[in-house]
């Protein structure tokens, strides 16, 4: 073996946006592992940054993070990949590579490029299957993971500017899925989370048929004490397939995150997303009687084009129907390239900014209420960490997903192990995380 004459580059990483682009950069990253050493970011002579381009504000705190990186190397990836223009080399003299989705597995070359002061510009259109990526170096907790099942979406929401940027659904085919999980539980992870912008539909794209539940069956019957979660799965998704899956199945996690987006049939409308409002409640108490104790998050947009005083407190009253767990709450921004861009009736941010206090605050006191409930009910919950501050275990239950809903934090007497399963007895409550002791 030859000794290296010069040493390794340092490359370090920053993600923005959601866990699917978590799970792009844990994949590039391995795969530039034999052409440099991964380093912190602050250490790293070159920098991936992996962007979000879903909303204006994500943008906007890309090129916000560049001005912090004006003396590193930066390659661009992500979301925005494909709608930057080779302009931004002269604009961002930092940036040096420039690379979307369809070129990831070609990452080692363009990092050797970079390292000679060369400029790469590898932007294509999203292709037609999804690019398997083999390896992942993860830079989550060591608890969890996130898998990605597919890419892309082909629902035609008016506000929505996904589909420009990531192209036509593409499932990811079934058994590299499998194969990922074996390794991520080999890892040690407890907790692998299934991730894609429309979950639900997995599979039909490849194979004609919804294979979710299969899937999950497949990956819980892996050996192992984990659980498995998955995110994103629109309502109209979800049959009683789905939820016998669930219910029946201890290694699952009962949580569903189903986008909803609003509770006026009007608005919905606008928004091209399904308008029956009395049918989704319907389906919403027929997934709790048939996998009871699930937790429902969603997410919510408020201010969106037109609509009324009236409209909003449909709004409202939807939330307190339908008695979220977990909600986000954002406002409506107005994305050019997106059908709802050229709508009337684009509401000021004032009003904006006041409807989402109020849907907050909302929400905000049905979540409380639901957290006390758990006070006195004991929880399998997930250790993750210790705070030497405050003394005690941070922890998740089930029904919390990692990075969007809350904490529970722990008292023990004894050392707990970290990374694994605790019983532990809920004493108080607060209106976003929960607290106990362990048993």
């Amino acid at each position: 073996m030859k000794k290296l004459t010069h040493p390794l580059p340092k490359v370090g990483a920053i993600t923005l946006g959601c866990p699917k682009n978590t799970a792009d950069t844990e994949n590039v990253l391995a795969t530039v592992a034999g052409v440099a050493e991964i380093a912190n970011v602050d250490e790293a002579d070159i920098v991936l940054l992996n962007t979000c381009g879903f909303l204006k504000t994500a943008r906007d705190e890309v090129y916000e993070k560049l001005g912090t990186l004006k003396n590193k190397k930066v390659i661009l990836f992500g979301c925005m990949a494909g709608i930057i223009t080779k302009d931004i080399f002269k604009d961002y003299p930092q940036v040096h590579a420039v690379v979307s989705g369809f070129h990831y597995p070609k990452m080692p070359e363009v990092l050797k490029s970079v390292i000679n002061d060369q400029r790469v510009y590898a932007v294509a259109k999203e292709p037609l299957k999804f690019v398997e990526m083999r390896g992942k170096l993860l830079i989550t907790s060591p608890s969890y993971a996130y898998i990605k099942i597919a890419e892309g979406c082909d629902n035609a929401c008016s506000f929505c500017f996904i589909p420009a940027l990531k192209g036509k659904y593409r499932s990811r085919p079934f058994e590299p899925i499998v194969q990922e999980a074996k390794e991520l539980l080999g890892l040690g992870v407890k907790e692998l989370i299934l991730v894609a912008q429309d979950s639900g539909i997995y599979g039909f794209d490849l194979y004609g048929k919804k294979r979710l539940p299969e899937l999950l069956t497949t990956i819980a019957a892996l050996k192992g004490d984990f659980w498995v979660r998955v995110l994103y799965v629109y309502p109209e998704r979800i049959d009683d397939e789905l939820l016998t899956t669930m219910a029946g199945n201890p290694k699952l996690c009962k949580y569903l995150d189903m986008p909803l987006q609003h509770g006026d049939p009007d608005v919905l409308k606008a928004m091209r997303r399904p308008y029956d409002v009395q049918r989704t409640i319907e389906k919403i108490e027929h997934i709790r009687k048939r996998v009871p104790g699930i937790t429902l998050r969603t997410s919510l947009i408020v201010g969106f084009p037109g609509e009324t005083a009236a409209q909003f407190t449909h709004f409202l009253d939807f939330l307190k129907t339908i008695h979220f767990d977990h909600a986000g709450v954002f406002q409506y921004s107005r994305e050019e390239g997106t059908k709802a861009f050229h709508l009337e009736g684009q509401l000021d941010d004032k009003t904006k900014q006041a409807r989402h206090k109020k849907a907050m605050l909302l929400q905000q006191k049905i979540s409380f209420e639901i957290n006390q409930s758990f006070v006195g009910k004991t929880l399998k919950a997930l250790i993750e960490s210790y705070d030497e501050e405050g003394k005690r275990y941070l922890a998740r239950p089930m029904r919390y997903a990692p990075e969007i809903d809350g904490t529970l934090f722990v008292q023990s007497k004894k050392k707990l192990k970290l990374n694994e399963f605790r019983e532990v007895k809920i004493t108080q409550a607060e209106p976003y995380d929960l607290f106990g002791t362990a048993i």
